[in-house]
């Protein structure tokens, strides 16, 4: 096979883990929240675009790692990466979730709805690149990072930095196809009129808020648990399916459970 054809190959297998990754029930539970948290805030385009939001600071610190491990020749990882970045993400999920829950009903959040202790995290939740703040955070770990290492690797045994930044790109791509599809069809589903009156929004706002931190708490068992990781670990594809597709199904019912009086909400 041509080198040409290896790369196109190549491209091919890392646009499919890309896809892959962008269905982790992580980011999905993540990108719910921060679409709800924007639509609530009157950001409604925000909201629209959180999960591409999320894929684009993601991919952005994967684009970099694999930059900086092929311009140094590549780069040693140390284990403890691994549990950092799934603390970090489980401490992601957690705020998200508790903010979604807290303001639930409310018009809209506010940095001052965080505990004093957490408002230096407020860019985190409540700004419009929450998502993509959000997204980036979540590629600290180990097995994004490398997956990074990995593009630099066979960049550089194929073609050089150039190829380097298409895998990258080529994940990046993946990743946002599924996730920015994902968060657009989940706010489509919470932006429904139904939702937007003060019982809907309060319907949707426990509904995400509890399925981010129902996440963080599979992903605590996982750090307390080795089989348990192993298993989520084979199985990632089929959680995060399963929490897009409950999630959609529990809005769908709340659209028919909502009560028809008038929204009460006040636009800014």
């Amino acid at each position: 096979m041509t080198p040409a054809l290896d790369s196109l190959a190549l491209m091919g297998v890392v646009l499919a883990l890309g896809f892959k990754h962008g269905f982790d029930a992580d980011h999905l539970a993540a990108i719910d929240a921060t679409s709800r948290l924007n639509r609530q805030a009157g950001r409604d385009r925000a909201a629209r675009w959180s999960g591409a939001q999320f894929s684009l600071g993601h991919s952005l610190v994967v684009l970099l790692i694999a930059q900086i491990s092929y311009r140094a020749g590549g780069v040693f990882l140390p284990d403890w990466l691994d549990a950092t970045g799934a603390w970090l993400s489980i401490a992601c999920l957690t705020l998200v979730g508790l903010l979604s829950i807290r303001t639930a009903g409310h018009a809209a959040p506010r940095a001052h709805a965080l505990p004093r202790w957490l408002r230096p995290l407020a860019p985190l939740t409540v700004s419009r690149w929450g998502a993509a703040v959000t997204g980036a955070l979540f590629a600290l770990s180990l097995d994004t990072l490398s997956m990074a290492a990995w593009f630099a690797g066979s960049g550089a045994r194929i073609g050089g930095a150039g190829i380097v930044f298409l895998l990258a790109l080529a994940f990046g791509a993946g990743m946002l196809l599924a996730d920015g599809v994902a968060g657009w069809w989940v706010n489509r589903l919470a932006g429904a009129a139904a939702l937007q009156r003060e019982r809907g929004r309060r319907y949707a706002g426990w509904l995400i808020g509890v399925g981010a931190l129902v996440t963080a708490g599979l992903g605590v068992a996982r750090q307390l648990a080795a089989p348990l990781d192993q298993w989520a670990d084979g199985h990632a594809l089929l959680l995060g399916l399963g929490l897009l597709a409950a999630t959609s199904v529990l809005l769908l019912a709340g659209r028919r459970m909502a009560p028809s009086t008038p929204s009460t909400r006040r636009p800014e």
